[in-house]
């Protein structure tokens, strides 16, 4: 088990590594709030060290983008795993998620 890692890399971008599965989900949606410290406009989360992906990684990213939307700010989710890429796209939130 990888923990879960958010890292920011300056206002505009921020990347997620370590599990996100539904183990992890509970713990990981309150940490929404750790992309809009310092954040205006529009995010870009490199999510490529993602692990565990399931319906609950989507459902995780998907709550964190409408938080940050919420507070004016904008998570584009970039280098998606293939798994992650592939159930977005199933469930058509590929736009939501900022990655169409």
């Amino acid at each position: 088990m990888t923990a879960l890692r958010i890292e920011r890399a300056g206002a505009a971008a921020a990347r997620v590594s370590g599990d996100l599965g539904f183990a992890d989900a509970a713990a990981a949606w309150s940490r929404a709030g750790e992309f809009l410290v310092g954040a205006a406009g529009e995010v870009a989360v490199d999510v490529a060290g993602v692990r565990n992906v399931d319906s609950a990684t989507l459902a995780v990213l998907l709550a964190w983008a409408a938080h940050a939307r919420r507070a004016g700010v904008v998570l584009r989710f970039r280098q998606a795993p293939a798994g992650l890429a592939a159930l977005a796209h199933l469930c058509g939130t590929e736009s939501l998620l900022g990655m169409a």
